[in-house]
């Protein structure tokens, strides 16, 4: 009768303890009428705070999150949500739910890039394989969700994995490297004064101590971690310490203290519908019942405890799942490493391309210039020789018009020169005719004759024309052309003044005065019509 009182007040007080914990968030979600992301979180907080309470009402309230987080599409809710769900069927002992919320949302949070997430899922993986006993999957999980609590600095997380882990270390025997990890933990969570982590700590030191046989110490840690498991509302921490004092109580053959202990932890993990307690409780009370000789009752406890450990998820369908996701990682990391690797050789091939193509791009700019640069300097050779072919005819025809030039005022003077002559002779002549006779005066008429002979300047003007026309060319046609009235002798006063011979030198080479030079230039110039202030020589100098 004690023991059946003692195990409903320790009930009833933990009942009455837990239903203060989540009033606040009821309250808030009673008066929340939208269906919204709020809404969203205020059911993941409730899922969330009942886990350590109510492992059943986590997983109703995760899964009302998780609706309306998938109709709004608000994928931290989601993933969040799955997580409460996956966690809530890990506390039941449901580890094949909670595998399947817990992977979805793993995939969730590494689609966010929400590191945190991602690691305390990675953790409360590790904690589904730990309770199956799979010591390496679990510690490989335990091992990766520390890695990425340190990356972000999460000191508090990266301590309760090490909480979790020692109960592997401590199962395989390797108490001083589970001893280190505790160690680490009380120094992180007792300076952030965190309580649930240090009745988690009292725990298993408890339960090292246990291992290594010294029962007093782990009955002073259990103790600790049940007072401080009641204060904080932690049902589970509570069932979990009464279990393990009552471990304690077996080892030192105190069966009815197991007893009273296990019924305790018996009518509250039959609230929370915790599989994987009941299986625990259940193998030790058929256990003592076997002890004091009671078989009916130890049969009974026996059959509940079959019960209990067929609705637990099968260990080898786990195995099989695990295998297989460690399969579908295996093929994921290579699919990706080749996918990389592909992607490295096409850029290699691309960067060779690439620079394939850059020295291409330089031979052809490079012979692109040699080709211009060849041919400017050909252009340029060959307009320099135009030019010295160019320059070497003006320069021929120019010396061929001066010695032409030369050659006509040569034949000029010569003319004027020969003229003069033949006029002097002709005055000497006549001078003589006059103080002679006779046959003297014969030969003077004779001479006479021939010096008229020799001055015919219609003859020798011909002559002249004829070179003038061979370095002047067109010159007669284009005076003619202005003026077709001009006379024989405005013509040559035309081509004489053109070779800018003197008046002086004009009227000896056309057999006139100068004076009748001066009056021939003027007519001249009427008629041709010329301003007043060009002269002859100025306009027959604009033409050929």
């Amino acid at each position: 009768m004690r023991l059946i009182v003692i195990s409903f007040l320790t009930a009833l007080t933990l009942c009455v303890n837990a239903t203060t914990r989540v009033d606040s968030l009821k309250a808030e979600l009673l008066n929340h009428s939208f269906e919204d992301e709020q809404k969203v979180s205020l059911l993941n907080s409730l899922g969330y705070e009942y886990w350590i309470i109510n492992p059943v009402q986590s997983i109703i309230y995760g899964q009302q999150a998780k609706a309306l987080a998938e109709i709004l599409q608000d994928s931290s809710g989601l993933a969040l949500s799955n997580r409460i769900v996956g966690v809530g069927h890990w506390a039941r002992g449901s580890y094949d739910q909670g595998l399947e919320y817990l992977l979805n949302s793993l995939s969730l949070y590494k689609s966010l890039s929400d590191t945190l997430g991602e690691a305390n899922c990675l953790m409360n993986l590790g904690l589904i394989y730990s309770d199956r006993f799979d010591n390496e999957l679990a510690l490989e999980y335990f091992f990766e969700a520390i890695k990425l609590f340190d990356t972000i600095g999460a000191k508090d997380r990266s301590a309760t994995t090490y909480v979790k882990l020692s109960t592997i270390l401590i199962r395989q025997r390797k108490f001083y490297a589970a001893n280190i990890f505790l160690d680490s933990a009380v120094l992180i969570h007792g300076a952030n004064k965190f309580r649930y982590g240090m009745s988690e700590i009292l725990n298993r030191y408890g339960v090292l101590k246990t291992a290594m046989g010294e029962y007093d110490s782990a009955v002073l840690y259990l103790d600790h971690s049940l007072q401080l498991s009641k204060k904080i509302e932690d049902l589970d921490g509570v069932i979990r310490n009464q279990i393990n004092l009552a471990d304690v109580a077996l080892k030192t053959e105190k069966n009815n203290e197991a007893e009273i202990l296990l019924n305790a932890a018996l009518i509250s993990a039959r609230e929370i519908q915790s599989h994987k307690w009941l299986t625990e409780i259940y193998d030790r009370l058929q256990k003592i019942a076997r002890k004091k000789g009671n078989l009916e009752e130890a049969i009974n406890y026996y059959d509940q405890y079959l019960r209990e450990k067929d609705s637990i998820f099968n260990l080898q369908t786990l195995n099989n799942i695990s295998r297989l996701e460690s399969e579908l990682a295996t093929t994921e990391q290579k699919r990706q490493l080749a996918a990389k690797e592909n992607k490295i050789v096409i850029l290699e091939q691309e960067t060779e391309i690439q620079r394939i193509r850059v020295y291409i791009l330089i031979f052809v700019i490079l012979a692109v210039v040699i080709l211009g640069i060849l041919l400017i300097r050909n252009r340029r050779l060959v307009s320099q020789r135009k030019e010295q072919q160019a320059q070497k005819q003006a320069d021929d025809a120019k010396k061929e018009v001066e010695f032409k030039n030369r050659e006509l005022v040569s034949y000029t003077v010569n003319f004027v020169q020969k003229n003069q002559l033949f006029e002097e002779l002709m005055d000497s002549v006549s001078e003589m005719k006059k103080s002679s006779s006779g046959d003297n005066s014969k030969v003077l008429l004779g001479m006479e004759r021939t010096i008229n002979r020799h001055l015919q300047v219609d003859r020798d003007w011909e002559d002249f024309k004829l070179r003038f026309e061979n370095l002047h060319s067109g010159f007669f046609d284009k005076i003619l052309e202005r003026e077709p009235s001009l006379t024989g002798n405005d013509l040559k006063l035309c081509a004489l003044s053109k070779m800018n011979f003197s008046i002086k030198e004009i009227s000896e080479m056309m057999g006139i005065s100068t004076e009748s030079v001066k009056t021939a230039r003027y007519r001249l110039k009427k008629k041709l019509e010329l301003p007043g202030e060009m002269s002859i020589n100025d306009f027959l100098n604009t033409v050929g």
